[in-house]
């Protein structure tokens, strides 16, 4: 009886590895897909044209040619005469007037109701609708942008897919694959502390070279805090919350909040710019700034 009984046990555990195994083959053997993200895109995006086609080696992927591919990709995306994606697209040539790389940027509008933003290789970032109405100025959201283009510039997007695609041992693909597989990871995985650090570092700095409240750093990790306690309810449906798995985000609040503080303290005469108006009505501080939206560093010491 005890010898049937372990029969009847090997037999079932050798049946439950093999179904494990082949389902595992199956998972490993499918083709990338976006089906996923269709819905937070807004729109399917259709089959790529011939020069999507190219096989491509990782280790000749130039960050150039692999944004232009993303760019070519999520063409559909394209949306001029969109209050959003116009506003969007025309502050971040504002703000990449410093820039090192050599390539435009481009951003693109999420149809996701939580606030979010992760940038892509060669100069792409993607923004969600619930990050517009979840930032209240134009100085916030200039931060948040200045942050992703803080992970372009600093080489963090490209450095980490092509590590990732090196430990997967996939050494040649054609180069829509690549852009699929750069979508996906960029919005499945976060970067590490350091690169959190350099990335808020360059935000702050950048926003210091321009007409922006340096305070609006820290005051969007706080409006993200607000919007996403650590035991709250609201949740992103199908991509995290933005910074979510970062590092705390009252502490990034509370240091770069006291930066911009010592900051007023040193240029009390200053004058400095928020933007509520801007972002309500989707107006650039380029185009139009409005007198009210002024702060001087007297004006915060009284």
């Amino acid at each position: 009886m005890k010898r049937l009984i372990f029969f009847i046990g090997i037999l079932i555990f050798g049946s439950s590895l093999m179904f494990l195994l082949y389902k595992e083959q199956i998972q490993t053997e499918r083709s990338s897909t976006l089906a996923p993200f269709y819905q937070i895109l807004g729109k399917p995006i259709r089959t790529m044209n011939r020069a999507l086609t190219k096989v491509l080696s990782i280790d000749s992927l130039d960050e150039k040619e692999y944004g232009n591919a993303i760019r070519e990709r999520f063409s559909e995306l394209n949306n001029p005469g969109d209050k959003d994606y116009d506003y969007l697209n025309q502050l971040i040539v504002n703000l990449t007037v410093y820039k090192q790389k050599p390539f435009n940027y481009t951003v693109y509008i999420m149809e996701e109701g939580s606030p979010n933003a992760f940038a892509l290789p060669g100069g792409v970032i993607f923004v969600t609708r619930g990050l517009l109405n979840t930032l209240k100025s134009e100085h916030e959201l200039t931060s948040v942008l200045a942050h992703e283009i803080g992970h372009i510039e600093k080489s963090h997007c490209m450095d980490g897919i092509r590590f990732e695609l090196l430990a997967k041992k996939i050494g040649t693909d054609t180069l829509g694959k690549l852009v699929d597989f750069a979508f996906q990871f960029m919005t499945r995985h976060s970067y590490n502390k350091t690169q959190e650090d350099e990335a808020d570092e360059y935000a702050y700095e950048l926003i210091l070279n321009t007409a922006y409240d340096p305070g609006g750093v820290g005051l969007a990790f706080q409006r993200l805090e607000e919007y996403s306690p650590e035991l709250g309810t609201k949740k992103a449906k199908l991509i995290g919350e933005y910074f979510q798995s970062h590092p705390h985000m009252d502490l990034r609040r509370e240091k770069f909040s006291e930066r911009a503080k010592l900051w007023w303290e040193e240029h009390p005469q200053d004058r400095k710019y928020k933007g509520e108006r801007n972002l309500k009505s989707r107006i650039t501080f380029e185009t139009k700034n409005y007198d009210e939206e002024w702060v001087e560093g007297k004006d915060k010491s009284s």
